[in-house]
């Protein structure tokens, strides 16, 4: 069942032209990260702002998708159709939240392992990308609690794409300071990034984080798992499942 359910999922995020681009436009980006790290027009601290970036865009990008993916069927009165069935509405849209979440640790990871801005482990590569791409739900869900079409879901999508820039903000924060930015949801991703880039720093006792890598990642994890719950609520509750 999951894997007709699979193959009915992938054809419908590429029959629409805009789950195409946000599919590949990730990937694409990641390919111009590696041109500009490897011509030397990116270097030094920037190359770290690029593979943040990079660790963010996955999860937003592939959430948007999600989200609109779930519009279409709205539209299409999928739902409606499946309540009527033995399949359970509720295993359906988990079921496209996280065949989209996979596309998105694997779109994540891919970025970051490409670009080869610094050194860091394919574990803890694959760690950062499961936990940025924990904005695929929340952002599905989100998209589909406020929005009742594309245009309005599109309108949605651009009013939570600000929560991209708080993350680059704490960036340039190690004290305190990094907790105004902690509301985020990728925020503690891209602290655990910024850990692994400043590792050799941390080591030799000339620079202090707040929190080590894998307690950022932990912390991260517990926050986004009560985001996706919070956000599953507001989805229910907005469409009466």
């Amino acid at each position: 069942m999951f894997l007709t359910m699979a193959k009915f999922e992938t054809k419908n995020l590429i029959r629409e032209k805009m789950t195409m681009v946000m599919l590949f436009w990730p990937l694409i980006l990641g390919g111009l990260g590696k041109y500009l790290i490897d011509s030397g027009v990116v270097e030094g601290p920037a190359m770290g702002v690029v593979t943040i970036m990079f660790a963010l865009l996955a999860g937003f990008a592939y959430g948007a998708m999600s989200g609109f993916s779930l519009l279409d069927d709205r539209d299409d009165q999928v739902f409606a159709s499946i309540a009527i069935s033995p399949l359970s509405l509720k295993l359906y849209i988990w079921f496209k939240v996280l065949f989209v979440y996979v596309l998105a640790v694997l779109a994540g990871f891919f970025m970051i392992w490409f670009t080869r801005a610094f050194y860091m482990a394919p574990g803890e590569i694959l760690l950062i990308s499961a936990l940025s791409a924990m904005q695929v739900p929340i952002a599905a869900f989100l998209i589909n609690a406020y929005a009742n079409n594309k245009v309005e879901g599109f309108v949605t999508m651009k009013a939570t794409g600000f929560l991209l820039l708080f993350p680059v903000g704490g960036f340039f924060f190690l004290d305190t300071r990094e907790w105004l930015f902690a509301l985020a949801p990728a925020h503690w991703a891209t602290k655990a990034v910024q850990f692994s880039i400043l590792r050799p720093l941390i080591d030799a006792g000339l620079v202090k984080m707040n929190l080590n890598f894998y307690q950022y990642l932990g912390l991260g994890f517990l926050y986004n798992l009560l985001l996706i719950a919070a956000a599953y609520r507001v989805f229910q509750k907005k469409n009466n499942l």
